[in-house]
């Protein structure tokens, strides 16, 4: 009977016994080479490599594994100096020393960063920097007090390019070693493409160039192109860069040629500025590679980060607005109850305000949100600035006629009547200075200028008032987010700090600037531009009036998994002789869609099981009778496309009942007369 444990006999020691076969092999020969080759350097190899495979192999490897493997690199060390003359004695001590290397470096980088040992993580490199160095200083004092006791001399330089030596395989090749042995998940995450091809070809043809001619000293044209592999490759390109880099100058330098050759002084001094040129080389391109391969990451985090925002932010939409629809809409129908007491009248109307006051608040949360993740749309159009500031002021003029306070609107010559810009986010920003300025001033006046620089193409505004003013200090923190020049302001206005932040990313959104000017007593001043140009009037087609009606039994199909939301739109509906059919989600919808018949759809975006886009486009392409029917998008998504192909409209909520039968009719009208043209 066979003994199992017997390690020849057992698998898994047959595949441990044959790995370190292997690597005994493999350093025999990287360590015959690094003495042969550079035998007449004085012994000391210029850069010794043997030690990095060994080194390699323990820290992709299991500790319990160690021992063999230790025995295996430093045996075959040993059997190498032997065959080339070495005495027995100082090879058994150059051989501990190397051993004390790698066993050193070993076990405190195990320790201290664990067996998933990543090159491309810069405190990863850093540490494998450092361990190397002590490693190779400890292994030097070693070497060194085994060549004293045999009686060699110049024991301070041999101690030095044994270190640089050392230093040199450990820091080129170790990186290189561990990047090839990631290579699967290193290329999985930056792809070597031609481009990477042709810059490794581009180094390695500079290192031919460099290193093939003993004439000029072009030793400078390596680090910038080595750096281009850096950036362009990352770790694995860089490893890999160094080492043929290094393989080059070795060789050819051990041929007598180069520009190593140029240096005044013995071998052993030329042996020394080489080490010195390529620990250069290792120490620019690896941290290089491995800051570039942290930025992507970085920005690839970044990115991510970004989108789990958006979604975030379109889920706190959803979730926010969709109880405020309720409660406004509700609030909205039970305020024109004509048999409501004035004193239940004035409760219904402090829970409305209270309710807007809550849709403003998340605006402004979404809308900033929205500036920060670059997703904010400027639509210029052909708009009246003079009309766009008297409207935005008609709006305070009650608020201040109350307060005492003078509102004027002063439009300076040169303004064209019409200019190409978003009235929109004019309108936005102008609601915002305005209204900071009505609610800020106590007496005397608020004044609006609307102004054109004809010459600059630029449209400005200003808005003074004649408030409480502002220190230098507060009018620095004005325009940050979330940003009260004085927290007993936000309670005694109250406001989200987001107002001017989102002002002043609104308006560099449409490529302009805004400043402000004021001092304590002296009031405020804001002022804004904005590049615009004059526009033409354009004339467009008459368009069939839409009034606040719908067609006479109007079928109305509701999707939306909110209970509330439907019953608001029936509340609102009914009053109107429409028929409606609820449905509380996609796939609900979709089968009602297929057995009815309905003259509108209002769709939610956002429902369990099926959401509303796939609904539509299902509904779109099952050809039934409903496929060519008008279809709402009915969201409180901020993430919402208005410009949707699949549908012929958009209801925001929180909804208005005038808002949302004007949007139905507008749509119904609008699908009729298409099927007429048609």
């Amino acid at each position: 009977m066979p003994d199992r444990s017997d390690p020849i006999r057992s698998p898994r020691r047959l595949e441990e016994f044959l790995v370190a076969l292997g690597l005994a092999l493999v350093v025999f020969v990287l360590a015959y080479v690094c003495i042969e080759l550079p035998r007449h350097l004085g012994h000391s190899a210029p850069v010794w490599l043997a030690n990095a495979f060994i080194l390699t192999a323990l820290l992709r490897t299991e500790t319990r594994r160690w021992p063999l493997l230790v025995a295996a690199g430093g045996l075959a060390c040993w059997a190498a100096s032997l065959s080339l003359g070495v005495k027995p004695l100082l090879a058994l001590g150059l051989m501990a020393a190397n051993m004390a290397e790698y066993v050193f470096c070993a076990i405190v980088l195990r320790r201290i960063i664990g067996p998933n040992i990543a090159v491309g993580r810069s405190r990863d490199l850093g540490l494998l920097v450092l361990v190397g160095l002590c490693g190779t200083l400890i292994s030097g004092a070693l070497s060194t007090a085994a060549f004293a006791l045999q009686g060699w001399g110049g024991l301070p330089l041999r101690a030095t390019t044994w270190i640089l030596g050392n230093a040199l395989g450990l820091l080129s090749m170790v990186p290189c070693l561990l990047a090839l042995s990631q290579a699967r998940d290193l290329l999985a995450e930056r792809p070597l493409t031609r481009r990477g091809w042709l810059v490794l070809a581009a180094l390695d043809l500079t290192a031919v160039l460099v290193f093939g001619q003993s004439r000029y000293p072009l030793l400078f044209l390596i680090p910038p192109v080595l750096a281009f592999v850096a950036l362009e490759l990352e770790v694995l390109g860089a490893a890999v860069g160094v080492v043929m880099v290094g393989a080059v100058a070795v060789v050819f330098t051990a041929l007598g040629s180069g520009p190593v050759g140029l240096v005044t002084g013995d071998l052993t001094e030329r042996a020394l500025f080489l080490q010195l040129f390529l620990g250069v080389a290792i120490f620019s391109a690896l941290p290089l590679a491995s800051t570039s391969a942290q930025r992507r990451r970085l920005k690839a985090e970044a990115e991510e980060a970004a989108h789990v925002k958006a979604e975030f932010l379109a889920n706190m939409s959803h979730e926010l607005r969709t109880p405020l629809t309720a409660v406004l809409g509700f609030t909205q129908l039970v305020e024109r109850q004509p048999e409501l007491s004035a004193e239940t009248r004035t409760y219904v109307q402090r829970v409305a305000n209270a309710g807007k006051a809550l849709r403003a608040t998340v605006n402004d949360i979404l809308d900033f949100s929205k500036l920060e993740a670059g997703q904010v749309e400027i639509k210029p159009q052909p708009m009246s600035p003079v009309e766009l500031t008297r409207e935005v002021a008609e709006l305070f003029a009650a608020q201040a006629w109350d307060k005492g306070v003078m509102l004027r609107v002063v439009s300076l010559t040169g303004v064209p009547p019409l200019i190409l810009a978003d009235p929109g986010r004019l309108r936005q920003v102008l609601l915002n200075l305005i209204g900071n300025a009505v609610k800020f001033t106590e007496r005397g006046a608020v004044e609006v200028v609307t102004g054109f620089d004809a010459q600059e193409q630029r449209l400005s505004f200003e808005v003074s008032d004649t408030g409480p003013g502002m220190s230098p200090d507060q009018t620095r923190r004005l325009f940050q987010r979330f940003s009260q020049v004085d927290g007993a302001s936000t309670r005694k206005y109250g406001g989200t700090g987001l107002g001017l932040a989102i002002c002043k990313g609104l308006v560099e959104a449409m490529g302009g600037w805004i400043r402000v000017e004021s001092e304590p007593g002296g009031g405020s001043r804001f002022r804004f531009e904005i590049p615009a140009t004059p526009a033409e009037a354009r004339t467009e087609p008459s368009r069939p009036e839409i009034r606040p009606g719908l067609p006479e039994g109007c079928r109305v199909l509701v999707v939306d998994d909110n209970t509330a939301n439907r019953h608001l739109v029936r509340a609102i509906l009914t009053p109107f002789g429409a028929t409606l059919t609820e449905a509380t989600d996609g796939d609900e919808a979709v089968a009602a869609a297929e057995t009815g018949v309905f003259d509108i759809i209002l769709m939610d975006l956002r429902m369990p099981r099926m959401d509303g886009r796939t609904a539509a486009a299902q509904i779109r392409e099952g050809g039934g009778s409903n496929a060519r029917k008008p279809i709402l998008a009915f969201s409180a998504d901020a993430s919402a496309s208005t410009a949707d192909p699949l549908f012929d409209g958009h209801v925001a909520k929180p909804l208005t009942a005038l808002g949302l039968v004007q949007a139905m009719a507008a749509a119904i009208i609008k699908a009729r007369a298409a099927r007429g043209a048609a």
